[in-house]
């Protein structure tokens, strides 16, 4: 009979264990250092310093000029509407607190970078990132000099970018991404060259495509303990 409740026992948390697994999800927003996290998963934005440069043009795929460095970061406004409303679950942020439109800070040309980690089961993830720039961002996954978004084209420059990501229309984009087990980080580099402000907003999600272990794993294989238990039972009596 000890034999028969163990095997029980062993069923029936394996079925539980079955019902209750579930992938990986993972929300993403940006907000500063020392503020709400607005129930994101992620870490609040570091500033990692920038690079100036006095005169354009600057390239879609700014790699070549990401920053290293350890810095806070604030929530700031959208200059009384000027600048699109925050996406869900997320702050404006700039590495200064006057830097937003008609804020006190002008922000030299040059490229502004920003990174945020999220730990992770690991794996294949899907989702989407919804980003607004001013004048417009890149963002690399996991120190990769290859971006996951390439920053929008400046054009005229007459208030942000002219191509998505800007600050005037929240632009989405679906990932499909390889995950590390444990910490993860994203790196966004912000492009300013209008002399006036710089700031960046994010939100997202991702979700694992395989979640570990698998349901399906765990209920055949407790489906089987409970006929094993049921043999032994019937041998038994």
């Amino acid at each position: 009979m000890k034999q028969f409740g163990k095997f029980c026992a062993m069923a029936a948390f394996l079925v539980a264990s079955a019902t209750y697994a579930s992938a990986d999800s993972i929300q993403l927003g940006s907000y500063g250092t020392g503020t709400s996290n607005f129930g994101n998963n992620n870490s609040a934005v570091n500033y990692g310093g920038a690079v100036l440069q006095p005169n354009p043009p600057f390239p879609a795929n700014p790699s070549g000029f990401i920053s290293t460095g350890t810095g806070n970061t604030f929530n700031i406004g959208t200059g009384g509407g000027i600048w699109t409303g925050p996406v869900a679950n997320s702050s404006w942020v700039s590495e200064n607190a006057n830097s937003f439109p008609g804020g006190s800070f002008i922000a030299p040309n040059g490229y502004y970078t920003y990174t945020t980690t999220f730990d992770a089961l690991g794996g294949n993830y899907t989702g989407s990132l919804n980003l607004l720039a001013d004048d417009t961002v890149a963002v690399y996954l996991n120190d990769s000099l290859t971006p996951i978004v390439l920053a929008g084209a400046i054009g005229g420059n007459g208030h942000c970018a002219d191509n998505p990501p800007t600050c005037l229309t929240v632009d989405s984009t679906d990932l499909d991404l390889t995950l590390l087990a444990g910490s993860n980080k994203l790196t966004f580099v912000v492009e300013q060259t209008g002399l006036v402000a710089e700031g960046l907003d994010f939100d997202g999600t991702l979700t694992q495509s395989a979640p570990t272990p698998e349901p399906s794993t765990l209920l055949l294989l407790g489906t089987g303990l409970v006929g094993s238990a049921g043999a032994l039972f019937r041998r038994m009596r």
